[in-house]
């Protein structure tokens, strides 16, 4: 499934036996191939790096409304990913 800027996506992931849906936005959008920390944002991820094989998406999730946290940024599997809105 390809996305495009701005599409509102959301995913699971899980961790220590917890599952959470996270949901946010594409502000990325990283080609087959390449290095995710040749982008500025990339290289705020947590993350190795290496380049995947399919096209993949840096996704900002934003604060809860009133928080004064800043954005978080990621970059989960594609195959994760849904459309916010997609009841599929």
């Amino acid at each position: 499934m390809k996305f495009k800027l701005n599409d509102e996506v959301k995913w699971s992931s899980s961790s220590n036996g917890v599952t959470k849906v996270k949901i946010g936005f594409i502000v990325e959008v990283i080609p087959p191939g390449v290095n995710v920390k040749k982008f500025e944002l990339g290289r705020l991820l947590d993350a190795p790096g290496l380049p995947r094989k399919e096209e993949s998406y840096i996704v900002c999730v934003g604060p809860r409304p009133g928080s004064r946290a800043k954005p978080k940024y990621y970059w989960p599997r594609v195959n994760n990913l849904r459309h916010l809105h997609d009841d599929k």
